[in-house]
C-alpha cells in the first residue's frame, strides 16, 4: 500500500519472463523484428490519434499499455493492428472518464490511414489537400465499427477485466520526483518526452513504472547536464532500483537508433472450426433423406446410420414393439385403480363450477335488468322535456293577458277623467 511519499507505489503485475521471451506471435511465424515494428507502429498510431481527439496524455499512456499487454496474450495474426489500436484508445478514454464517440474514433483513424496512402510513384495520395472522411452509410464503416467493438471485448476478456490496475503510469512518478528535487522545468519537459517515446516499447509490461520514471530522469539529467543528489542517493529516496533503471535507459537509447515504424500486413489466421458432436464415427457422404425414403430403402446398405453404428437397431425395434404391446395388454386386462385423492379433487372442482354457474347467471340477469332500466329512464326523460316547455309558454301568455288588462284599465281611467273635466 502507498504511504504517501514520492517513492511509495503499488506493485504492478508484470508479464512473465517466459512470455516476454516467446510471445504468441512466434507461433504464427512472425519474427522479433516484425513484431517490434508492429508494436511501435500501433503505439505511434495511438499517440497521433490521441492528439487529434484531444485526449489527455495519461489516456494515451493507458491505451498504449493495453495495446502492448494484449499482444502478449494474442498474436498479431489474430487481431489487426489498427483495429486493436482503435479499441485500446476507446477503452482508455472510458477508463479515465474522457470518453470519445466511436464514430469520431473511426473517422480519426481513417484519416490517419489515408494520410499514409501513397501513389505508385511513392508520393502521398492526399498531399496538399484535406483527407476524406468515411461515409457512415458504407459497408466499410460498419465493418470497422464491428471490428472495433469485437477487439474491445477481447481486450477486456484477455486481461481479465482488471484494466483499472493498469492506470499506474511512470508519468506521475516522474513529476513527483522532479517536484521533490526542485529542478528546472526544462528537465520536466525532457523527462516527459522520454516517457512518451517509451510507450512505443514493451517496457511497461516488463518493469515497474517507478523504475521507468527513474530511467527517464537519468537520461534527461545526462542530456541537460543537471546533477542529481548523491548524498543520500536519489534512487534510494524514491525507491528506484538503479540497476533496473540503467537497463531501461539503455533500451530507450536503442529506440532512437531504429527507423520509423511502418505498417506490415500480416495474413490473418483462420478461425478454428469445431467438429460437431455426432453419434457417427464419420459424417454421411450423401444428401439427407426423408423418413419415408429411408423406409422405402431399408435393405442392405442404404441406411448410413445402420451401417456405421454398431448397435443392432432391428433387434432394438422389435424389443420396443413387444414392450409396447405388453403394456397395452396389461392396461386392457387390469381394472382401473381407485384414486381417492384425485377423485376428491375432481369433485371439489365440479362443486365449485356448479356454485359459480348460478352466480354467473345472476350477474348476467342483473346486468340485463340494469340495461333495461337505463333504456326506460332514457325513454321517460324525453316526454318530460317536451312537457317542460308548456309551463313556460303558459307563463308568457299570462303576462300578455295582464299587460292587456292594465292597458284597458288605463284607457278607462283616462276617459273617466276627461268626462269629469267636461262636467
Amino acid at each position: 500500500q502507498p504511504s504517501g511519499g514520492p517513492g511509495s507505489a503499488l506493485m504492478l503485475a508484470l508479464v512473465p519472463e517466459d512470455v516476454l521471451a516467446a510471445p504468441p506471435s512466434r507461433e504464427d511465424g512472425i519474427d522479433e523484428d516484425s513484431e517490434d515494428q508492429l508494436r511501435r507502429f500501433g503505439a505511434n498510431l495511438i499517440q497521433r490519434a490521441g492528439v487529434l481527439l484531444r485526449l489527455p496524455q495519461l489516456s494515451v499512456a493507458t491505451a498504449s499499455g493495453l495495446f502492448q499487454r494484449f499482444y502478449f496474450r494474442k498474436s498479431f495474426a489474430e487481431f489487426e493492428v489498427r483495429a486493436l489500436a482503435m479499441a485500446s484508445l476507446t477503452l482508455a478514454s472510458k477508463l479515465l472518464e474522457h470518453p470519445r464517440k466511436v464514430v469520431d474514433v473511426i473517422q480519426v483513424f481513417y484519416k490517419l490511414k489515408m494520410r499514409e496512402a501513397q501513389e505508385q510513384d511513392g508520393s502521398a495520395s492526399f498531399a496538399g489537400m484535406p483527407t476524406p472522411l468515411l461515409d457512415p452509410t458504407k459497408k466499410e464503416f460498419h465493418d470497422a465499427k464491428k471490428e472495433l467493438l469485437s477487439a474491445e471485448r477481447n481486450i477486456l476478456r484477455e486481461l481479465g477485466f482488471e484494466v483499472h490496475l493498469l492506470l499506474d503510469h511512470p508519468h506521475r512518478y516522474a513529476i513527483e520526483y522532479i517536484e521533490h528535487l526542485q529542478r528546472p522545468a526544462e528537465l520536466t519537459q525532457k523527462v516527459w518526452n522520454y516517457l512518451n517515446d517509451a510507450l512505443q516499447t514493451s517496457l511497461c509490461c516488463a518493469h515497474q513504472p517507478r523504475n521507468i520514471a527513474g530511467a527517464s530522469l537519468v537520461l534527461a539529467s545526462k542530456e541537460l547536464g543537471v546533477n542529481l543528489p548523491s548524498k543520500p542517493p536519489w534512487w534510494e529516496t524514491f525507491g528506484v532500483q538503479i540497476k533496473d533503471a540503467e537497463l531501461i535507459a539503455n533500451e530507450m537509447e536503442e529506440l532512437y537508433q531504429k527507423k520509423r515504424p511502418e505498417y506490415i500486413e500480416i495474413p490473418r489466421r483462420k478461425r478454428e472450426v469445431f467438429e460437431p458432436m455426432t453419434p457417427f464415427p464419420s459424417p454421411p457422404s450423401g444428401p439427407g433423406k426423408s423418413p419415408s425414403e429411408e423406409d422405402d430403402h431399408v435393405d442392405g446398405e442404404t441406411s448410413l446410420a445402420r451401417q456405421d453404428s454398431n448397435i443392432d437397431l432391428e433387434g432394438l425395434e422389435e424389443a420396443m414393439a413387444q414392450s409396447v404391446a405388453a403394456l397395452a395388454r396389461a392396461k386392457e386386462g387390469s381394472p382401473q385403480r381407485e384414486r381417492p385423492g384425485e377423485d376428491k379433487k375432481e369433485k371439489l372442482v365440479e362443486n365449485k363450477l356448479a356454485q359459480e354457474q348460478p352466480q354467473n347467471a345472476q350477474h348476467e340477469r342483473s346486468a340485463k335488468d340494469r340495461k333495461k332500466r337505463d333504456r326506460q329512464s332514457e325513454g321517460s326523460q324525453s316526454p318530460k322535456r317536451k312537457n317542460a316547455k308548456k309551463p313556460e309558454a303558459a307563463k308568457k301568455n299570462s303576462l300578455k293577458v295582464r299587460d292587456r288588462e292594465r292597458r284597458a284599465k288605463r284607457s278607462d281611467l283616462s276617459s273617466s277623467s276627461a268626462s269629469r273635466r267636461k262636467r
